[in-house]
């Protein structure tokens, strides 16, 4: 009795790893792309967010966040595969406050990119 609860255990651990490790080759990343009207990078330290679906875009939950690079770049890493949404607040050469955003879909094993312009 004792060696077939052993055997059900490690049979049920084995499972557990394979489906975790199945899990991580479910996900996808998402590179944002901010530029300006004239599609110059607004550079660096920009606070890009990101929502999971229009709905969440719309009500304005984030889903997470992340600063740009000196391109004006940053990467989700391991998103969920469905629809993202991204925007970004940055000051125009008149210092003035806009907003860009953009979407796209993320699918496992891929990288999507969205560019955000004005």
């Amino acid at each position: 009795m004792k060696v077939k609860s052993i055997g059900m255990l490690l049979m049920f651990l084995g499972l557990t790893v394979v489906f975790s490790s199945c899990q991580k080759n479910k996900t996808g990343d998402l590179t944002v792309n901010v530029v300006d009207g004239l599609g110059n990078s607004i550079g660096a330290g920009k606070t890009v967010y990101i929502y999971f679906g229009n709905a969440n875009y719309t009500n304005g939950t984030t889903y997470k966040t992340a600063s740009t690079n000196s391109s004006g770049q940053t990467t989700f890493f391991d998103l969920e595969p469905g629809d993202y949404y991204a925007d970004c607040d940055w000051e125009n050469q008149l210092g003035l406050t806009m907003t860009s955003s953009g979407n796209g879909s993320v699918s496992a094993k891929d990288i999507t990119t969205i560019t955000i312009a004005p």
